[in-house]
């Protein structure tokens, strides 16, 4: 391996692949007892080499701290502070605080000016906790004077703390930080202060520090956080795995363990709420969401104390962490899980089991299809599980922390954890919105419901796959919430859906996918009525004559295996080679469009996206997905000029085709109102017409019930700002009503 060229681990496993096909290693592989496997690779002198050597390369220290790039990433802060970009510079502060070593003058001067940009947010909280970090490190440790005045960002940090004290309103913690400032600038430090700030705290001298009253705190309006979701399930006295006691656990032959209904199930009733048993954050989120109960980061965090790349909420989450799975991850090692995907949660299992309890059985009765597996496939599973075991065993002192651990033992639970995952992970997935144009009054809401996160919830793994399923799946931060989508009758299965669905995929693909990811062929009720799977596509992927524009029975997936297609109307078959360059010039034309709105030049981008349109109904008709989506970028546009009539006649346009395509108590459909309903209250005409206010107020309210049936949990809050603006949609139209506004 060349110095200080970095080798990606899938070329790795493309040199250790044919090592193995091309010598007799595969042939001793294949006849060799699956716990027996891992221990196999670990004796082979040129994989064991390989893998050590990948493992001991010098890319992976940069998730090592490091003062430098710690102080270069503050000093580009303070840069951007000069141009008031405050948020940026948080970011850039939080990035210089993963870097800076635990404890050091560089960690201390981050939290310290991240607290100043919190002062100036108005985020007090975050500020004080900033400031008492900061605090802490200096009063215990030592400071090289010549580095930073010790004495003076003592006195600057007390000085902002009692100012964000007063804007908190707690002025007997505040008049107690006074006495404290008074006595280090004038006894201590000997630094003056200044007239104004002494000014400031006047109102201090009027607090009487001998009261019984303490400070009223004032709490922040109720976010989502583990804590929270923790308080709510004791008051409902809720324990977890919680489970529906109308779901009755059955076992057949043919489908293992499963849950039938044993009474009548409403639509939006709650049937599983689970916490993971383990769970792995992506790494393109780890500077997004805490890494230990996956809270949206949007603006506090804090570091591991011994890498440069994990962000956590608080210290709670922090210690739980580093006590459980983290202290076996750090350092290097948040380098090397960024490379090998979801083997990272084969490890987390496995520290997980290591520690001997009950619920571990839990997991190993999910089924792995380890003897399913083809030969070349378990063979590169078990390469990535010794590259964790070598992992474990040179970079952690996991090992010598569990001396009864076998290494050929946790080899075998690797690779056994490894191939469970692959028919048993679930995504984490967190339901944001977000505005198109932030801050506008003319802006549409989209939607977006990114994967975060693999988890392994043991209880809803239980559920066999339909490719119509009658349930729907959501996550409250890395909690698992299971409704049921629709209503379900006593003795009915319970189903989920591993993937491919009938709204997304058609029959030749969705069993070819389950065939290959989960070994088994669906026999589900739209899986065996090809008829419906194929009119249910003839209506969202349609195309229309070329001549009479009438729909015809071709769709265009024929485009791709049929050379004609044929209208039963006007009696003219037609080249599929003409509708592919019909579709080609209509989507060239739609992407010029949306390059136009990116670059803000939204009437140019309105006059090409309409062209778009009437290429694409030349070839398509009314309810296919492309039509959908230009005129939804149509109304972005319309939206962007303040014309909200021509907008919601897009949308409301293109509504009926995504009712038809995903469900009508689909989130689709639930985001699809809300946009219709911000652009109708963003109308201003709208007050004068109360029909137009009694129709918003539906598709507020209709969304409201949608997202409830399918994301909500007892009183635990699914999610804040998207909420908080339709309750705030549904007043403004009741004031509209009431003529008040």
């Amino acid at each position: 391996m060349p110095v200080n060229t970095f080798i990606r681990w899938e070329n790795v496993m493309d040199i250790l692949t044919h090592y193995g096909v091309n010598n007799s290693f595969m042939e001793t592989f294949k006849h060799t007892a699956n716990n027996e496997k891992v221990n196999l690779c670990m004796q082979n002198e040129f994989i064991r080499s390989c893998l050590e050597k990948w493992l001991d390369d010098p890319k992976f220290n940069e998730s090592l701290k490091n003062s430098t790039k710690s102080k270069e990433t503050r000093l580009v802060a303070n840069e951007e502070f000069k141009m008031n970009r405050l948020e940026l510079c948080c970011k850039l502060y939080t990035k210089a605080a993963q870097f800076a070593p635990y404890k050091s003058i560089e960690s201390a001067l981050a939290f310290s000016n991240r607290s100043a940009m919190y002062l100036r947010l108005n985020k007090y909280q975050e500020c004080l906790k900033d400031i008492d970090a900061s605090l802490n490190i200096l009063e215990n440790s030592d400071i090289n004077e010549q580095e930073v005045n010790k004495g003076q960002l003592v006195v600057k940090l007390f000085k902002r703390k009692i100012e964000c004290l007063i804007a908190l309103k707690q002025f007997k913690t505040a008049k107690t930080n006074w006495e404290n400032i008074l006595e280090l600038s004038k006894n201590v430090y000997k630094i003056p202060l200044e007239d104004q700030f002494i000014k400031k705290c006047k109102v201090l001298s009027d607090c009487n520090t001998n009261s019984n009253n303490a400070d009223i705190v004032i709490n922040a309006d109720e976010t989502l956080t583990e804590d929270l979701i923790k308080k709510k399930l004791n008051s409902n006295k809720i324990t977890l795995p919680f489970r529906s006691p109308k779901l009755e656990l059955c076992y057949s032959e043919a489908k293992g363990k499963h849950f039938v209904a044993s009474t009548k199930i409403e639509f939006g009733e709650l049937l599983i709420f689970e916490n993971p048993f383990a769970f792995v954050l992506l790494p393109e989120y780890y500077n997004s969401f805490c890494y230990n109960c996956c809270v949206p980061l949007k603006y506090y965090s804090i570091p591991c104390d011994n890498c440069c790349t994990i962000l956590f909420c608080g210290d709670k989450c922090l210690q739980e962490a580093r006590n459980s799975y983290h202290r076996w991850e750090c350092k290097q090692g948040t380098s090397i899980f960024k490379c090998i995907g979801i083997a990272h949660l084969a490890l987390r299992l496995t520290i997980e089991t290591s520690q001997a309890n009950s619920n571990n059985d839990q997991i190993y009765n999910l089924l792995t299809h380890i003897d399913d597996l083809k030969s070349l496939e378990l063979y590169q599973y078990s390469l990535t599980a010794t590259l964790l075991l070598l992992y474990l065993q040179k970079k952690t002192d996991f090992f010598k922390k569990h001396p009864n651990l076998v290494l050929e033992s946790v080899g075998s639970e690797l690779l056994h954890h490894m191939t469970r995952l692959v028919c048993n992970g679930n995504a984490i997935s967190t339901h944001m919105l977000s505005d198109y144009d932030s801050g506008s009054l003319t802006s549409i809401i989209d939607e977006s419901q990114p994967r975060i996160g693999t988890a392994i919830f043991p209880t809803s793994s239980l559920l066999n796959h339909s490719c119509d399923p009658n349930i729907f799946s959501s996550n409250i931060l890395k909690y698992v919430v299971i409704k049921a989508s629709r209503d379900i009758s006593k003795g009915e299965e319970i189903t989920n859906c591993y993937g491919p669905n009938f709204r997304r995929m058609r029959l030749v693909n969705r069993q070819a996918s389950l065939k290959e990811q989960y070994h088994f062929d669906c026999k589900c009720c739209v899986c065996m009525d090809p008829r419906s799977d194929e009119m249910f596509f003839k209506i969202v992927e349609g195309l229309v004559c070329l001549s009479c524009h009438n729909e015809i029975p071709a769709t265009l997936s024929n485009l791709d295996v049929d050379d004609t297609v044929y209208c039963g109307l006007c009696y003219v078959r037609f080249r599929t080679l003409d509708y592919k360059r019909g579709l080609l010039k209509a989507d060239k034309t739609y992407n010029k469009g949306m390059k136009e709105l990116e670059a803000s030049n939204v009437l140019s981008a309105k006059r090409v996206l309409c062209e778009s349109l009437r290429l694409y109904t030349l070839v398509l008709n009314q309810k296919n997905a492309n039509i959908t989506k230009c005129e939804d970028s149509i109304a972005k546009c319309y939206a962007l000029a303040g014309d909200f009539e021509n907008c919601y006649m897009y949308l409301d346009r293109s509504f009926e085709a995504i009712e038809e395509r995903f469900g009508k108590n689909s989130l689709e459909v639930a985001y699809e109102l809300d946009k219709m309903s911000d652009i109708m209250v963003n109308n201003l005409d709208m007050r004068n017409n109360r029909n137009l206010i009694h129709k918003a107020l539906r598709h507020v309210r209709r969304s409201m019930q949608i997202f409830d049936a399918n994301l909500s949990a007892w009183d635990i809050p699914y999610s804040e700002s998207g909420i908080a603006n339709i309750k705030h949609k549904e007043n403004i139209l009741l004031q509209f009503l009431e003529s008040r506004f």
